[in-house]
């Protein structure tokens, strides 16, 4: 009997579900987003930005934090490293891609070896959502990379030289 090329039972009705991994990362931010609207306790909680990979699962993060600085309440700028929830590795980061430039949604574990852990990635509808309940929110943590304008021979750059008569050599 031939090998069954096409995919098996269900293969056409299954193509845009989404994986489990998918959904448990959605609730994550959803319920974030929910209980902002609800201007419920969000202790602990930050909604960063990846500016690098480390390595073995650990990336490191930008996020602004209210603190008390001098008897005043002031934003300040923290940069950490945090590894990716245990979820989001191994199998599941193709579902649920995290790279340089990602939002993503860090805790606070408060434990001595990993205090800070990455628990979620937001998505583009999320991130939207996010900037209208909370438009007071740092811009840096949103900002695309700038991308080249491109050329008008689209992106590459010729120059222009005489033509060279074979003969004349």
């Amino acid at each position: 009997m031939p090998r069954n090329t096409t995919g098996g039972s269900g293969h056409r009705s299954q193509r845009n579900s989404e994986s489990n991994k998918t959904k448990t990362n959605n609730k994550f931010n959803d319920a974030l987003l929910d209980d902002i609207l609800q201007e419920a306790g969000t202790d602990g909680v930050f909604v960063a930005r990846v500016m690098r990979r480390l390595g073995s699962g650990m990336m490191e993060c930008f996020f602004v934090q209210e603190e008390e600085v001098e008897h005043k309440k002031r934003m300040v700028d923290k940069l950490v490293h945090a590894p990716l929830r245990g979820g989001l590795r191994g199998r599941g980061k193709k579902d649920v891609w995290i790279d340089v430039g990602s939002v993503v949604l860090l805790a606070n574990t408060g434990l001595g070896g990993t205090p800070w852990k990455i628990m979620s990635v937001f998505n583009d509808k999320q991130i939207a959502r996010y900037q209208e309940i909370m438009p007071a929110a740092d811009k840096r943590i949103f900002a695309r990379a700038a991308t080249d304008a491109p050329t008008e021979d689209g992106g590459i750059e010729f120059i222009a030289e005489e033509e060279v008569n074979v003969d004349d050599i």
